[in-house]
């Protein structure tokens, strides 16, 4: 059973088409991309949702029972990369190898994080915007 912040990033990923990157997972559910990252390694570990080699997380057939639903062939996207199996990751993790993105990609991935850490900033927010984050939270 998903705790409700699981749930949340599992009808985020259901209401968005299925496939998003941590990055816009964190934007979506206003919390820092570390926290995300803590959650998105424990549904993975428990099969809730897939992981791909690009970095996008799409839901899994396991994910889509805890919604109440059957994965939808209407979305019509095609995996951005095989996942990694648990034998295929300990074998890169002995090997040292570490997929390679393109120069763009990582500015990119850069620019996304600095925006979701500066919008998740609660420096900024007047008392009325922190009250709130922290009523939705």
């Amino acid at each position: 059973m998903p705790t409700t912040d699981e749930r949340n990033v599992l009808k985020i990923l259901d209401e968005e088409g299925g496939e998003l990157s941590e990055v816009q997972i964190a934007k979506f559910m206003g919390v820092r991309l570390d926290y995300v990252r803590t959650i998105l390694g424990s549904m993975g570990r428990r099969n809730f949702i897939d992981v791909f080699v690009s970095g996008k997380i799409r839901l899994a057939e396991k994910g889509w029972k805890a919604l109440g639903k059957s994965p939808s062939s209407s979305y019509g996207m095609e995996p951005s990369g095989a996942p990694e199996s648990p034998e295929e990751r300990y074998k890169r993790w002995l090997t040292g190898k570490v997929p390679q993105k393109s120069k763009e990609e990582k500015s990119q991935e850069k620019k996304d994080a600095a925006t979701v850490l500066r919008e998740t900033s609660s420096e900024n927010l007047s008392s009325q915007e922190k009250f709130k984050r922290w009523a939705a939270g």
